[in-house]
């Protein structure tokens, strides 16, 4: 009687394991890719954050200026070109880029020193006038 009911508690025991095993594996799996989730999102955060500051300046005209605060994940590269803002972010799949159309013309100085991980402070300037129409990003 007594091996019976011992039987019977590791059999109850192991079927609660085996229904509880696949929810940790989930859970041990999302585990591994949330640091990966959280650095793109943050590289599309602060792309649409930029293109937003280069679209109120540039709507400002002339001599209009605007100081924007981002964060960035680590292994970036971030870079304004054209009328798009574009972040390159390393991801276990390979590269990844976050492309964020403006409005107006843009380009930047020191934004290839965005690398690491941190809070960067841009100063976004409006076009200069008829003869240099874009809104210039420039690094702090």
């Amino acid at each position: 009687m007594r091996a019976q009911a011992s039987t019977e508690y590791l059999l109850i025991l192991s079927v609660l394991a085996a229904a509880i095993l696949p929810f940790l594996l989930v859970l041990a799996w999302n585990a591994t890719r949330s640091p990966e989730q959280l650095a793109l999102s943050l590289a599309t955060f602060s792309a649409s954050r930029l293109a937003a500051a280069v679209n109120s300046v540039g709507s400002l005209g002339p001599g209009a200026a605007l100081r924007t605060q981002i964060e960035m994940p680590d292994n970036v590269l971030l870079s304004a070109r054209g009328r798009e803002i574009t972040v390159r972010l390393n991801t276990s799949i390979g590269q990844m880029d976050i492309v964020q159309p403006t409005l107006f013309p843009v380009n930047s100085t020191g934004l290839e020193r965005v690398g690491a991980q941190g809070t960067y402070i841009i100063d976004v300037y409006g076009p200069g006038g008829p003869n240099a129409p874009n809104v210039t990003l420039v690094l702090s």
